[in-house]
């Protein structure tokens, strides 16, 4: 039986000894020696940052190897917004081990987060020198870096180095580790080269760590349409809407671009009407409605969306050339002419601004000036790779040779733009042009080429200091420019 107070115990006659409710062993006192790196570690990923400050100030000045010590506590500082003591205390954690890379890592980002990107670079370069080991963190900042110091160099050649080896990184970081950033760097970079195809490569590689990341769906989609493949974009804008149920505006921008490009006015401009009432402060949105209305023949909306974004992007040279396009097509030449201008000074190698250009001064009564800028057009447009040729420029300088006079350089250009456009597929106005003109020049085709009869050498060579005076219903017709793949 029991009873209360008693230490032992009668059971069937048996006398048991109760145990002792006190401790018998003390808990053992960690010795001053230890490794605590392993507790530091716990609090910290905990991110109890006041038992680490609390643990560190305890054992830093007996602890054997502070190393850790001063990493975590610079980590601590940088977590909390202090970035010079942070920088401070991880000096002196590579101090005491000039090895450990992973201390030169942390001392470049803290750098990078202060802003001093000249002085992070040079560590990370340190970093890249000193690890035995492909470490894609330290490839994927060495591009971040170049990167960035290209985007702010003044001189061409410098940045075009630059860009060319921040690219040359961001494949090292994709080979070596499986960062998602890295990927859409490099993407973006490819891009930047209108290498448009391996972007798209790289960021389908990208789906297998991500399947469904809408953002990059989107840019594979975006990507897609840069290389006229609207179906692939159109498939890749419908995983997005089976992901999200909702598109992002640029995906929204992006299907409105595949409606715009299959005619369906309308139905991009629906779209376009969804990102206006969320976003409508999107320069890239107001183009293409001026695009849009411009189809439908609505120049003063037409006007009105490419002015708006032209004032929330001053510097978009395809806004600006779309605007000059829609002013010439409703008459406004002086109008088109600033336009242009504006246009020019932003891209001064792009022949059909000039081409358009020169329209504007024939259209004023600038006949010389006109004549330079379509002489200019023209040989741009010939020293162009024949991918970006367009034969409008040519047919367009033929024709303005012809008008004024100039009938032998007008056969030589007419000879330039049937070379040209041997292998392409011209729409119905060129080749009526095309043909009139050669009617008009009553050129045969004899021989290896295209032969001007005696009597027009003749009066060809007269007219070249003279303009002839042709009788309205012999004036060949204007080719209207169309917009370029750039708009």
């Amino acid at each position: 039986m029991y009873e209360p107070g008693a230490e032992q115990i009668n059971c069937n006659g048996r006398l048991i000894e109760l145990p002792s409710l006190e401790v018998v062993r003390p808990a053992p006192k960690m010795p001053s020696d230890a490794n605590i790196d392993w507790l530091l570690h716990i609090y910290f990923t905990r991110r109890e940052f006041t038992r680490c400050r609390r643990l560190i100030e305890r054992e830093l000045n007996r602890h054997l190897n502070p190393e850790y010590l001063y990493f975590v506590q610079g980590l601590i500082d940088r977590e909390e917004g202090n970035n010079i003591e942070a920088l401070r205390h991880l000096q002196k954690s590579v101090e005491l081990n000039s090895r450990n890379i992973e201390t030169y890592k942390e001392i470049g980002r803290t750098l990078y987060i202060m802003g001093r990107f000249s002085q992070a670079l040079g560590v990370f370069r340190e970093a890249e020198q000193r690890s035995s080991l492909k470490d894609h963190e330290i490839y994927h900042y060495l591009g971040e870096l170049l990167y960035r110091s290209a985007t702010t160099q003044s001189q061409l050649e410098l940045a075009r180095q630059q860009q060319d080896e921040s690219r040359a990184y961001f494949e090292l970081a994709v080979q070596s580790g499986r960062k998602l950033e890295s990927y859409v760097r490099l993407a973006e970079l490819y891009r930047k080269d209108k290498q448009y195809q391996k972007a798209i490569d790289v960021l389908e590689t990208c789906l297998h760590l991500t399947p469904e990341n809408s953002e990059v769906l989107i840019e594979i989609s975006v990507l897609y349409l840069k290389i006229n493949e609207t179906q692939k974009a159109h498939d890749r804008l419908a995983e997005v809407v089976s992901i999200e149920r909702k598109c992002s505006p640029k995906g929204l921008l992006a299907f409105g671009a595949i409606l715009q490009s299959r005619n369906d006015v309308d139905g991009a401009l629906n779209k376009y009407s969804q990102i206006a009432n969320a976003e409508p402060e999107i320069a890239e949105l107001w183009n293409n409605i001026g695009l849009c209305f411009f189809k439908k023949q609505k120049f003063i909306v037409a006007i009105s969306s490419l002015r708006k974004s032209i004032w929330l992007s001053p510097l978009n040279y395809n806004a600006l050339y779309n605007l000059s396009l829609i002013y010439i097509a409703s008459e406004q030449y002086a109008s088109a002419f600033h336009t242009l201008a504006a246009a020019i000074n932003l891209r001064k190698d792009n022949a059909e601004s000039y081409m358009l250009l020169g329209l504007c001064l024939r259209k004023l009564d600038d006949v010389e000036n006109a004549f330079v800028a379509l002489e200019r057009a023209s040989s741009m447009a010939s020293g162009q790779q024949s991918g970006a040729r367009n034969p409008l420029v040519v047919l367009n300088f033929a024709l303005f040779c012809y008008e004024t006079g100039r009938l032998a350089l007008a056969t030589e250009q007419y000879n330039r733009f049937m070379s040209q456009a041997q292998d392409l597929l011209l729409p119905t106005e060129y080749k009526f042009q095309a043909t009139k003109l050669k009617s008009l020049l009553r050129i045969s085709n004899q021989g290896n080429g295209i032969i001007l009869d005696s009597e027009e050498s003749e009066e060809g060579d007269k007219g070249q200091n003279r303009s002839t005076e042709l009788p309205p219903d012999e004036l060949p017709l204007e080719v209207n420019a169309v917009v370029s793949q750039n708009s």
